[in-house]
């Protein structure tokens, strides 16, 4: 199989759709967290080729930090899913080199394309 996903979201469901449309892409679910401890944890487990990241989080604790901190410390870039995204959004996480953006609700389709593509940015076949 692929590249190491780590996905990053709250919502029980949504994550378990999310690494069903990942393993469909082709590609390994390295770990799955609900807020920024978790994923921070699962990173220094097992290092994902990347996450894909909801904005918020669990306990009010934003996706932006935490995907900073998957950056700084892991060099983990993220693909980022949200209802909530807009320009000020992609300024914020310009200097985080995201890989893609999905808006909630999404389609499978759309999930499996930005998997892809964002694997191939990365050069990790």
């Amino acid at each position: 199989m692929g590249s190491e996903v780590l996905i990053v979201e709250d919502q029980v469901l949504i994550a378990i759709h999310l690494q069903d449309l990942v393993e469909e892409a082709g590609h390994r679910v390295s770990g799955m967290a609900h807020d920024g401890v978790e994923a921070l944890s699962a990173a220094a487990r097992q290092r994902p080729a990347f996450a894909i990241m909801d904005l918020r989080l669990a306990d009010g604790v934003s996706g932006i930090d935490v995907a900073r901190q998957l950056y700084e410390l892991y060099e983990v870039r993220c693909l980022f899913v949200s209802a909530n995204i807009n320009d000020d959004v992609r300024r914020q996480v310009a200097d985080l080199r995201p890989l893609g953006f999905i808006g909630k609700p999404f389609l499978p389709a759309e999930v499996i394309s930005a998997v892809r593509a964002a694997v191939l940015k990365l050069g990790k076949l």
